[in-house]
């Protein structure tokens, strides 16, 4: 970033300080406002617009925390600047954020161990007999996701870096391998049963529940309102019709485009989170065997990690594997789970004696090394959402919805409101924690105003609070698990977000139209049907064939 956009950046936020500081001073005196209303829209807002504008993610969001902290210590910039500080090294300094920082360059070491060991290149050169064509690339990326569904941040980053060299190499752009990944993260994780998510979102049922007397079991309710997050479910059709069909659309297709014909899987001028390509210490070792089990068995301590000691944190044998996958600690088994594997994998390339142990442990430095941009981005996009949440950022905009809500149109406005939320603050479990136990008594009460049973739209609604609250973890520049997607695929960040967001919205717009069939008395089946409706026919109209790239055709 050149010196005159960086001051471009810093000047903008400048003026923002001193024209909002100036309203608030003539309207409050000097005192600072304990309720921000509309103000508190600004953060988010202006760290969102600054990302997109200028590419620069970790100014941007410094801005917005700058912009925050200044609100909240009286207008003050100077003492609000400090408080930017503050809330980001207390986010580092936060036992679970720490442990996700220490997964991602454990996680990254590992693949620079299988790079220098030569279990990548053994990989790619196999798997480019089964893997045909860019679209079957795509192809398997989707399955792949699929499959590893138990943890939104696993499926990141192991989908991400397993996958990517290989997409690389039949022209599939940086873009479109992080859309792939993030859209079958937490869409995946949210519905799939049996996950990390599940605890905590039969939790936020259980309590509101307990509140108003319902015996229903939280669990099952949570089962049955799965066919009623239909955000997550139109996702996962997106990803199947762009695969299936090859097209694309807005600046996804761009980058695809540009990918096939010109071979450039990051366009001119990006900064890719994950960095090292090229350095000689994360090529194979020329003895390196040329193994695809050296690529196979790493990936499988991996998993076989972190499923084991989720179900360990969990309770297992005590509990059912159900229960206790449910009650698991994700952050301490994926930092367990990646160390562990480590060791395993180290032994494994050590008792075949092809590359050298010295020669290892440097592709395991270098291979944390290429994080290090994500790592700080992902610190950032934290210190953030705290700065978000001192000013009450959620708060406000849950407020202003909640006066019109009438039983029938809660889940779409539930739905609307969680979108906001969690793509201005970038947590979905923050989401859920501030709709749920909003939107579930007041649900009651209308429906009882109504004269209407309050378990009429107890399903769609409790849907629509988790629809919600995944969108934004899907697709907001601030959301942890989006910018994972980045680091891991070695995608520019802002050219993720830009490329993803029209397929997000798309999404967003067939989920709403299902939502509304549910307001206008339509059965679960039906609402379904139209909101993939709208996708399939909306996605034909504006998407266009993208090339299929065979290398042997070349």
């Amino acid at each position: 970033m050149s010196y005159r956009r960086f001051r471009s950046v810093f000047a903008l936020a400048a003026l923002l300080l001193a024209a909002f500081a100036s309203v608030a001073l003539a309207a409050e005196g000097d005192a600072p406002a304990p309720n921000f209303g509309a103000l508190s829209l600004l953060p988010p807002f202006a760290a969102i617009a600054l990302c997109l504008i200028t590419r620069e993610v970790i100014p941007s969001l410094f801005v917005g925390s700058w912009i925050a902290g200044t609100m909240v210590c009286g207008w003050n910039p100077i003492l609000g600047f400090g408080k930017a500080i503050e809330q980001i090294w207390n986010s580092l300094g936060d036992p679970w954020g720490a442990r996700i920082v220490m997964t991602c360059i454990v996680m990254s070491g590992m693949v620079g161990i299988m790079q220098a060991g030569g279990g990548v290149r053994a990989a790619i050169r196999a798997l480019s007999r089964k893997v045909k064509s860019s679209r079957s690339s795509q192809f398997f990326t989707a399955l792949a996701g699929v499959i590893i569904f138990f943890e939104d941040y696993v499926t990141a980053a192991v989908v991400g870096t397993t996958m990517r060299p290989i997409s690389d190499s039949y022209r599939v752009s940086k873009e479109k391998l992080s859309y792939l990944v993030d859209s079958t993260a937490a869409p995946v994780a949210a519905i799939a049963g049996v996950s990390s998510w599940v605890a905590y979102m039969v939790g936020q049922i259980g309590k509101q529940f307990a509140e108003l007397g319902i015996t229903s079991s939280y669990y099952n309710t949570y089962l049955q309102s799965v066919p009623f997050v239909f955000y997550n479910l139109l996702a996962l059709l997106l990803v199947a019709l762009v695969v299936a069909t090859g097209r694309d659309f807005g600046p996804m297709l761009n980058a695809e485009l540009r990918a096939r014909t010109e071979g450039k899987v990051l366009r001119d001028g990006a900064m890719p989170l994950t960095s090292g390509a090229g350095d000689p210490d994360l090529e194979a070792d020329e003895n390196a065997p040329d193994r695809v089990c050296n690529f196979i068995l790493p990936v499988l301590f991996l998993v076989g990690s972190i499923v084991t000691m989720l179900l360990v944190t969990g309770g297992y044998p005590k509990v059912s594997l159900s229960e206790a996958m449910a009650n698991s600690d994700s952050s301490r088994s994926l930092i367990f789970g990646s160390y562990a594997s480590v060791v395993l994998t180290l032994a494994l390339f050590a008792v075949q004696k092809g590359t050298p142990m010295p020669r290892l442990l440097r592709g395991f430095l270098k291979g944390g090394q290429a994080v290090f941009i994500g790592s700080m981005i992902l610190i950032y996009a934290w210190g953030i959402s705290a700065s978000i949440k001192s000013v009450g950022t959620a708060a406000y905009i849950v407020s202003i919805t909640k006066d019109f809500l009438t039983p029938a149109w809660i889940p779409l406005l539930t739905f609307l409101t969680g979108m906001v939320v969690s793509f201005c603050t970038g947590t979905s479990y923050g989401t859920m924690g501030i709709l749920m136990p909003l939107v579930v008594p007041l649900l009651a009460k209308v429906s009882a105003q109504a004269g209407i049973d309050m378990m009429t739209y107890m399903l769609p609604t409790v849907g629509a609070v988790f629809a919600g609250a995944v969108f934004g973890d899907h697709c907001s520049p601030i959301s942890d698990t989006t910018i994972m997607s980045s680091m891991f695929c070695g995608a520019d960040h802002v050219d993720h977000v830009r490329t993803q967001m029209p397929y997000a919205l798309l999404a967003g717009l067939g989920a709403g139209a299902a939502y509304s069939c549910i307001a206008f008395g339509t059965g679960l089946a039906a609402a379904l049907a139209a909101g993939a409706a709208v996708v399939v026919v909306v996605f034909f109209a504006v998407s266009k064939k993208v090339p299929d790239y065979r290398p042997e055709e070349q």
